[in-house]
């Protein structure tokens, strides 16, 4: 068998028996082959004080990237421009970070998208936001399945140590503390996601306790969900428990992940 129709039908047996564990604290994931939305040219020239943002070894393209680099003026001031197609699906080395100079890395799903990253991958995400950059995790960023990245994990202020599972959540978020920027134009005490209703956890099913040196800004379900920050030597980390970048566009999702981009980019 070849290795593509072999990485087919894994695919296929993981997303059924997924399927049918759905509702006993396994997850439903969105893993269907051929399910990227259609790649759009991306802009090599930008507007001054543009943040650029690159998607680097994840599940996959979601329409939310493109409608950010086309409609980003409908979430705030700062222009962004994110490659969504450089990085997504391929290794990587340090050398490929610094070459793409992105002011922030994006870490979409890249457990739930089966992206094993090596050790090699997982320095290089670090030295590189050691570097002064920004980096935005979402939902399966540290592990799924037989997929494991939880060196991951400390760029966000957790521990390594721990292992993570996925649980569905109502996915509605609680600010915890509401005048961050992370939560600029998204009004009220709280939001209602419509992103995929899951989000990565501890083990232990909680993020209480476990959170590291990284700080809860927001948490649906008494901290099975959560939207944390943690804040390095020269970098700032956002983590987002569920998926708001599954086939969404517009709404307090892309708006938390304008924010989330822009915030805290150097």
């Amino acid at each position: 068998m070849s290795k593509t129709l072999l990485v087919a039908s894994l695919l296929t047996l993981m997303v059924v028996s997924s399927a049918a564990a759905y509702g006993q604290g396994v997850p439903s994931p969105p893993r269907r082959e051929g399910e990227q939305a259609p790649v759009v040219q991306q802009k090599t020239e930008h507007p001054a004080g543009t943040v650029t943002a690159i998607i680097v070894k994840s599940w996959g393209n979601n329409p939310v990237w493109a409608d950010l680099n086309t409609n980003w003026a409908n979430y705030g001031s700062v222009p962004v421009s994110i490659d969504y197609t450089t990085l997504i699906s391929s290794d990587f080395t340090y050398q490929d970070l610094v070459n793409a100079n992105a002011d922030v890395i994006i870490l979409s799903d890249p457990a739930g998208g089966l992206q094993q990253y090596s050790t090699a991958e997982i320095d290089a995400v670090s030295r590189y936001v050691k570097d002064g950059h920004s980096i935005v995790g979402t939902y399966l960023t540290f592990e799924w399945s037989s997929t494991n990245d939880t060196g991951l994990a400390p760029i966000f202020g957790f521990s390594s140590t721990l292992s993570y599972e996925a649980l569905s959540i109502s996915n509605e978020f609680t600010k915890l503390i509401p005048k961050l920027c992370l939560f600029n134009n998204i009004s009220g005490k709280t939001w209602q996601s419509e992103g995929y209703a899951d989000s990565q956890v501890p083990s232990s099913g909680t993020w209480t306790g476990n959170l590291g040196t990284a700080k809860a800004a927001a948490d649906s379900d008494t901290y099975v969900g959560v939207v944390a920050g943690h804040k390095g030597k020269a970098y700032t980390s956002i983590y987002i428990s569920n998926m708001p970048e599954y086939e969404v566009t517009g709404g307090p999702d892309e708006q938390l992940l304008y924010n989330a981009i822009t915030c805290y980019a150097p």
